[in-house]
């Protein structure tokens, strides 16, 4: 790391605390008390790529951007868990008998073990993902690794298909242990397909994958997962299909309501409350963490409040659990299911959909130029870091790794896009981890705070999605192709039972599309279920359509007019625009210019406003650099 470099050339203190603004980092605001173009303070120096970091400005860095990450990382192994038992409450259901109460103290204990290990496999994917690993034998044509501050953590896009795979197999009546074991064998099968992806040519991949494929994609996951974030919110997944007074909400401590009672929905309004608060009056670092911070809220107004002398936090698992925990501390039979392969293997293709996306918003953050053969081999050591840190996961038991992109936002504001910042990050994941403690708060927490949280982190998925739409100019051609996409994915969530897939116990019922039938082999009920189940997961319908028709429509001409009378516009709002109140003090933006001659002329960035004159002096001093 940089600091050891530091503390060679220049001495400890410079290594170990360096120099950073943390007025700006730490300093709360109050916006309506300040005076009208009123600078406030300066932002601190921006940190390259490969610029080294003190050891305290690294570790400082890499916590948020670990806070930040955390919230995703934790949410598969909870949402997938109590979805399952969800499904089964002839299995699960603690009010039926103790042998019921017995198996959910079982599924919860593996849960726990699972979020320890999904922040373990997250710290050492991210350790790697910033690196740049060269892969033998290639002369330095292809890595392993981004390079730049790509962090890496448990994906949220699969707990979209992931419960009904568990149903599946669950209903040939494997536990849910054998279950679990059979779906990462899957995984470990599957997760090739984008390593194959990353060795594809780059102008390939941006033909297929265009920015507003991308993003019908990000959106529709965001919005199936939204809906299983409301659900907790109401009390539980496994209440949610049962109003009813006589369907208490499991998972809310020792409060046992109906789905959607209002004291669960006040403490999920209580968390997005603090959200709101930390947006308005938070310091850059706790903007930066306003999950978090939203979550730890919620849970101190969860544990001193009661309903009726009920209380909503419970503490005997994290009283009962050990100090340290670490991978394989509880182990599966591994195997493969069959009719997961297909909606396994196009999820892994979504993924290198979103990791080439996100590689490239790393690279805005980071002023380094999203094209030429740089962009195209970190593009490439992405997809292939995805690769390797999802098998290394999966054999670690946990869900499938990938990049995240809301980190890109902790890169602009803090204005610190080094690699160092990340090795720090993973080294936090690392220690929540191994502390096992941590993961039972975690499973102490209400799921009623926990929906509120989720909403909200959800919520920004889909805002994600529909940037990388507005990246590309939407004319009628792509108006097209995004609404038709949508309309297939949209629908899918909102009315899933119009494509429900008949699986399990329910493969005989007739009102399927595509209904099983009595003497049908096994290798084409598998293939029909496989089927089911990828046509029924929104992101899939609506990505393959958007895919399909961006390849056989025509593209139309641009009209001309058109596009000055857009340009007018856009330069109208841009002298219009009002800077003097603008909140977040983030980086100039820039634009970059390549000397097609000079080689070294990749990463040089020239302010957006710069003139033609000082772009002509840039370039000459490139030219005399090289």
């Amino acid at each position: 790391m940089g600091f050891i470099k530091t503390w060679k050339a220049e001495g400890a203190k410079s290594a170990l605390v360096g120099s950073y603004d943390w007025k700006f980092l730490c300093k709360p605001r109050w916006p309506y008390c300040r005076k009208k173009g009123a600078d406030e303070f300066k932002p601190p120096p921006f940190y390259a790529h490969d610029e080294g970091l003190s050891l305290l400005v690294a570790l400082s860095i890499g916590l948020q951007h670990a806070l930040c990450m955390s919230t995703n990382i934790i949410t598969p192994a909870l949402l997938v868990f109590n979805v399952v038992m969800g499904y089964f409450p002839e299995v699960y259901d603690p009010s039926l008998g103790d042998e019921q109460a017995a198996n959910r103290e079982r599924a919860l204990d593996t849960a726990q073990y699972l979020v320890s290990a999904s922040l373990i496999c997250s710290g050492i994917g991210t350790m790697m993902q910033v690196s740049t690993i060269p892969i033998p034998f290639t002369k330095g044509k292809y890595q392993l690794g981004t390079g730049v501050l790509s962090t890496m953590g448990t994906a949220n896009q699969y707990n979209a298909i992931f419960p009904i795979i568990l149903y599946d197999i669950m209903s040939y009546g494997y536990t849910l242990d054998e279950a679990w074991g059979k779906l990462l064998g899957t995984i470990m099968a599957c997760v090739w397909i984008e390593g194959l992806i990353s060795f594809v040519p780059y102008k390939i991949l941006k033909k297929v994958f265009p920015p507003y494929v991308l993003g019908v994609t990000v959106s529709l996951i965001g919005v199936q997962l939204t809906g299983a974030g409301m659900k907790f919110w109401g009390g539980g997944v496994s209440c949610s299909g049962c109003a009813a007074v006589n369907c208490p909400c499991l998972g809310n401590g020792e409060v046992l309501l109906g789905f959607g009672s209002g004291p669960y929905v006040a403490m999920g309004f209580a968390v997005f409350l603090i959200f709101f608060l930390v947006e308005i009056f938070g310091s850059p670092f706790a903007r930066n963490t306003m999950v978090i911070w939203g979550l730890l809220g919620g849970y101190a107004i969860a544990a001193i409040a009661s309903y009726e002398g009920a209380a909503f936090v419970t503490t005997d698992r994290m009283k009962s659990s050990p100090v340290f925990t670490f991978l394989w501390m509880y182990t599966f039979p591994i195997g493969i299911h069959g009719p997961a392969v297909i909606p396994m293997l196009f999820a892994f293709c979504v993924t290198a959909m979103e990791t080439f996306g996100d590689v490239t918003a790393t690279e805005h953050a980071s002023r380094l130029r999203p094209s030429g053969p740089d962009h195209a081999k970190r593009v490439q050591g992405g997809l292939l870091g995805d690769t390797v840190a999802t098998f290394f996961a999966a054999v670690g038991t946990t869900p499938p790794n990938t990049t995240l992109s809301q980190n890109n936002g902790i890169v602009s504001l803090t204005r610190c896009a080094s690699a160092d910042a990340g090795f720090a990050c993973g080294f936090w994941l690392l220690i929540f981890g191994v502390i096992a403690k941590i993961g039972a708060w975690i499973l102490s927490i209400p799921n009623c705070v926990l929906g509120g949280a989720l909403c909200f982190l959800f919520a920004n998925i889909i805002l994600s999605g529909i940037k990388l739409i507005g990246f590309h100019r939407i004319d009628r051609r792509t108006h097209y192709i995004v609404a038709a996409s949508l309309a297939l994915g949209v629908g899918t969530a909102l009315v899933p039972m119009f494509s429900k897939p008949g699986i399990g116990a329910n493969a005989d019922k007739p009102n399927q599309w595509w209904p099983y039938e009595e003497g049908m082999s096994t290798a084409l009920n598998s293939f029909r279920v496989g089927v089911m189940i990828s046509m029924n997961t929104p992101y899939f319908i609506g990505s393959l359509t958007a895919m399909i028709l961006n390849q056989i429509i025509p593209r139309d001409e641009v009209d001309p007019e058109e596009l000055a009378v857009e340009n007018e516009w856009a330069e109208y709002d841009s002298d219009t625009d009002d800077d003097s109140e603008t909140d977040d003090l983030l980086a100039t933006p820039v634009k970059y210019i390549e000397d097609p001659e000079d080689p070294k002329a990749e990463n040089k960035e020239v302010p957006a406003e710069a003139t033609a004159e000082e772009s002509a002096e840039v370039i000459g001093e490139q030219a005399d650099e090289a």
